[in-house]
């Protein structure tokens, strides 16, 4: 004859390994001890006060406290979906920490994911771990209603979600955390702003080195949602201690990493990845992903695809920032370019020849094009730190941009952030015009380190790119043009 504890203890293995789903063993205040009892019994016009639902997280006490109960983290939308489907479906689960936490919230792909299984389990219908599922599967979550229904009146949801997960000795109680992710990912940023404001906008981030990946990790995190993201280059070992990524990632294309960091940050983002070079052989190419952007963050290390992009972003009367770390990232530059409004890159270009030619040097290719031929030019693209503070800028120019018109309590930082160039300086670098400035100190007047520096730059109506260059180069060498003429110098003008 089986005695009372062994029977407890049976009852109890049952609870931990999934053989009682659905509500097969509760507590009988009446006879003050585990029971097995079918859920109809329970509701079938009783107390329900007189029993009590046994869970497997309330196993845990008797539980080895050296043992850690594994945790799975779930989203509220994947409950819901099996709740309004009653179908059993496959989970995406990332395994973390070593098999500590399950994590069923990042977007994971299911050919990549931890074989995992969710299933509906019908009221008065126990049903056991071992009965559902695919048999490679490492994770099962069971939701089943509860058998109290005087639970709901003191807050609970009227289902359990129970979750198991397979170790060497079968099926193991597991705590199940769920999350409704669209409502809380972005609850610290209310009272700022709606996040909604930015729902609906469309960055396009080209180049994600050092100084692009920091601006394409952070704009999802503002509650932007749609992103087009560029760059031809794969990351590699020297670029893990300014990059966003990490060593795993080395090898890897630069857009593969940066999608998977922004999806992230916002599982619910919408990211295309383009892995190409910006040249003049795909100017339609750009041209059409620039036509869906609200905004365009140049964030390429070269004058070329900075000309292409700069002129693309006119012709299509698309905003767009170009950011820029001076050589050995002593400081750098941002440019917010608004068509028509503003001066472009070209405006730039010939106003500060010298300023736009005082970049940092971060890789061999740009290294060669600078060096003499008996004196090569090191590759010195400078520390993280001093990156940084460059890319931060140009989120908060493309946060500002987008809510532009919108009223939000950001909106004071419109008459802050009016000027089209902003200058920064990390340090009094030698050989350089910041060489001989004052020491910060604790001065408060002039120009000094570790300041942004708003600089009014005035737009030439002349521009060969934004500008009548045509008409103004004429009246000033005093000729007229017309017809086929006015056409060819308009044509040379956009090839400038």
């Amino acid at each position: 004859m089986q005695t009372e504890e062994a029977r407890i203890r049976e009852a109890m293995d049952d609870v931990r390994t999934g053989n009682t789903a659905g509500g097969r063993i509760v507590y009988s205040k009446d006879l003050r001890r585990l029971v097995r009892v079918d859920d109809a019994e329970v509701t079938d016009g009783k107390d329900p006060d007189r029993y009590l639902s046994v869970k497997p997280e309330d196993m845990d006490v008797f539980a080895d406290p050296e043992e850690r109960v594994p945790f799975i983290v779930l989203p509220g939308e994947q409950i819901h979906t099996v709740l309004s489907t009653r179908e059993p479906r496959r989970l995406a689960l990332q395994c973390r920490d070593g098999g500590k936490v399950y994590n069923g919230i990042a977007k994971t792909d299911l050919s990549r994911a931890l074989p995992a299984t969710i299933q509906w389990a019908p009221p008065g219908q126990g049903i056991a771990v071992t009965e559902i599922g695919a048999p490679t599967d490492r994770v099962r979550v069971i939701v089943s209603p509860r058998t109290s229904p005087s639970g709901e009146a003191m807050g609970q949801s009227p289902h359990e979600i129970l979750g198991f997960v397979r170790t060497g000795d079968g099926w193991k109680a597991a705590t199940v955390c769920v999350i409704p992710v669209r409502e809380e990912l972005f609850s610290r940023a209310k009272g700022l702003l709606e996040t909604d404001a930015l729902a609906d906008a469309t960055v396009f981030v080209v180049g994600l080195g050092s100084g692009g990946s920091p601006i394409a990790w952070e704009l999802p995190k503002q509650g932007v949602m749609h992103f087009d993201i560029m760059d031809h280059d794969r990351l590699e070992t020297g670029n893990v201690v300014r990059h966003m990524a990490g060593i795993s990632d080395v090898g890897r294309l630069k857009t593969d990493v940066m999608r998977e960091m922004i999806l992230e940050k916002n599982p619910f983002a919408e990211v295309r990845a383009w892995d190409c070079k910006v040249s003049w052989n795909n100017t339609e190419f750009l041209r059409r992903i620039i036509r869906r952007a609200d905004v365009v963050v140049i964030a390429t290390d070269n004058r070329e695809s900075r000309v292409i992009l700069n002129k693309l972003c006119v012709e299509e009367n698309t905003p767009c920032i170009i950011a820029a770390a001076f050589r050995r990232a002593h400081g750098g530059q941002v440019l917010r370019v608004r068509p028509h409004e503003s001066p472009c890159y070209q405006c730039f270009l010939g106003a500060l020849p010298e300023q736009a030619a005082y970049e940092r040097v971060s890789n061999q290719e740009q290294a060669d094009e600078v060096a003499y031929s008996d004196r090569p030019v090191a590759v010195e693209p400078g520390l993280s730190t001093d990156i940084a503070p460059i890319s931060l800028m140009v989120v908060k120019l493309v946060i500002q941009e987008l809510l532009k018109g919108k009223e939000t309590t950001l909106k004071s930082l419109d008459e802050d952030l009016s000027a089209p160039w902003y200058i920064w300086l990390n340090r009094r670098e030698k050989d350089t015009d910041f060489e001989n400035l004052e020491p910060l100190e604790c001065s408060v007047d002039g120009m000094h380190v570790l300041r942004w520096y708003g600089v009014d730059l005035p737009r030439n109506t002349g521009c060969p790119c934004c500008g009548d260059y045509v008409g103004e180069t004429a009246a000033r060498d005093g000729v007229e043009v017309s017809g086929d003429d006015a056409a060819e110098f308009a044509e040379q003008a956009a090839a400038i």
